[in-house]
């Protein structure tokens, strides 16, 4: 058997991701929004191809919808509070949860909601590299209409529903025997790696 290479596996990647309507449809408001250095990452994206291969519906066990950005001109918690609103209420139909959050102030969400000290990320791609797991460090983005793919470990772990941890100093075995467990209730055929 032959390995895809990194090309072949983003170009199924994408390619699976724009069935999924309601992703896309998320994915082009927000675009529209010109937002700074925007992703919708983690599960939803992950999810929607773990999904497609196992013949369910694309959003099947989808719970939220990640979408970040990086301002580092505007840390106002309202600010990003008043931008969820706004996606919450213009998406009210699909009865989605959705997190939005301005990756440039999330040291000091961090240290709000968990009193936890981390440094500020440099940017998004900054603070996906640095999630709990392989899998769930992935972000889809538009430039000139064309869907972009960050997948700081490759898509590899994705396709094969490797569950690998990420050992950065912020992560924790808790949080991500949490996610793992998570995962475990909607998914089958994991392979999971311990941290």
């Amino acid at each position: 058997m032959r390995y895809k290479t990194i090309y072949e596996q983003t170009e199924e990647f994408v390619s699976i991701l724009k069935q999924n309507k309601d992703l896309m449809t998320i994915l082009d408001y927000i675009y529209e929004l010109n937002l700074p250095n925007f992703y919708i990452a983690a599960g939803s994206v992950f999810q929607t191809i773990w999904n497609y291969y196992d013949n369910k519906p694309l959003n099947f066990g989808i719970k939220d919808i990640d979408i970040i950005y990086y301002d580092s001109n505007n840390l106002s918690k309202e600010v990003e509070k008043e931008l969820e609103g706004k996606i919450i209420e213009h998406f009210k139909e699909l009865n989605y949860k959705f997190d939005v959050h301005n990756e440039a102030r999330m040291h000091l969400w961090k240290k709000e909601k968990e009193n936890k000290n981390i440094n500020q990320y440099k940017n998004s791609e900054d603070a996906i590299d640095q999630w709990i797991a392989t899998v769930h460090s992935i972000g889809i983005t538009k430039e000139n209409d064309n869907i972009k793919v960050y997948a700081p470990y490759g898509l590899s772990d994705i396709f094969s529903r490797t569950i690998r941890p990420i050992k950065h100093k912020d992560n924790s075995k808790e949080l991500y025997d949490k996610k793992v467990a998570s995962w475990q209730k909607r998914f089958e055929k994991l392979n999971i790696i311990e941290w």
